[in-house]
């Protein structure tokens, strides 16, 4: 009779177990960063090689891992003790060496995302931020781009003054190499005081001069992988950005990858994960209904335990 009872029990209790694990989804291993850089603060600024997949671990608890196929000049700014445990994958790609910003937040209180905030779309669905992260990406360029001009570069200056025809009207021209590699001429007509001269002037810069642009981090962002690590809780959850022309949100495809909700886009915003408001009550119920089934089990095996007894 005992053990009867014991196998009764531990088949209550995997039951209890399959049940709890409904919806749960089994993640596959990604890509291990090539480096870790801990981050005791909430801020840090570094450079990134191309395609070296990194992960910045702010004050233990949140992961950023960043990876592009050009350089990157990164400054990041993270409130990890309020964001907490959270894995988020950035994979960027631009045609040149790039120089952006990124900023890590649990809510964006001028964007209206609250904990637990509504949010009704164009597609006139309406979402619920409860990840508690949100990012916004910007894309900086170098304005310290110098131009630097060949002293050998000489401009010649091509003038003709415009003078009445009785007349004549010699044309006295400068031409000068500016730091921007343009030439800008400087004429003026020597004419007699009481000639109506106009100068005109054209400044044409050597064919062989040549100017070098010396400007660092001049790349054209093109597009990013964002990813964050799926929960039973944002499992439906959609990637949005805000759409600062049109103060809305506004979500993209996203698809599970490897155990990581994974959206791709063009665009530089502030973005995050928001869950369709059925998916919660779903969520609730599934939750309230497998508790109710366990709670039926157990009720039934003790009936028929007595009956036996």
């Amino acid at each position: 009779m005992k053990k009867n009872f014991n196998k009764v029990l531990l088949s209550a209790f995997t039951i209890m177990i399959l049940l709890s694990l409904i919806g749960s989804v089994s993640v596959t291993a990604v890509e291990t960063p090539d480096q870790t850089i801990d981050v005791e603060g909430d801020a840090i600024q570094t450079q990134l090689q191309s395609n070296v997949r990194t992960m910045f671990r702010f004050r233990e608890r949140t992961r950023l891992t960043i990876c592009a196929n050009i350089g990157l000049e990164l400054d990041i700014n993270c409130e990890a003790l309020r964001i907490g445990d959270k894995d988020v994958i950035i994979e960027v790609e631009g045609d040149g060496d790039l120089r952006m910003t990124m900023t890590c937040t649990r809510e964006e209180a001028q964007l209206g995302l609250m904990n637990g905030s509504l949010h009704r779309l164009r597609n006139r669905n309406t979402y619920r931020y409860l990840e508690g992260v949100c990012i916004a990406m910007k894309s900086t360029a170098n304005c310290n781009c110098e131009c630097k001009c060949d002293p050998d570069c000489k401009c010649v200056c091509d003038c003709e003054c415009k003078c009445d025809p009785e007349c004549t009207c010699p044309c006295d021209c400068d031409c000068n190499c500016e730091s921007e590699c343009s030439c800008v001429c400087d004429c003026q007509c020597k004419c007699d005081p009481v000639c109506n001269c106009e100068c005109d002037c054209q400044c044409k810069c050597n064919p062989e001069c040549k100017c070098d642009s010396e400007c660092p981090y001049n790349g054209t962002f093109l597009k990013a992988r964002l990813r964050i690590r799926e929960t039973n809780q944002n499992r439906l959850g959609q990637w949005a950005y805000y759409d600062n022309e049109n103060e809305e949100w506004v979500t993209v495809p996203t698809i599970n990858h490897d155990g990581y909700l994974t959206a791709e886009t063009s665009v530089l915003s502030t973005w995050t994960l928001l869950v369709p408001e059925e998916t919660t009550s779903v969520v609730l119920g599934t939750v309230a209904i497998a508790s109710v089934s366990a709670i039926g089990i157990l009720a039934i095996t003790v009936v028929y335990l007595k009956k036996r007894h």
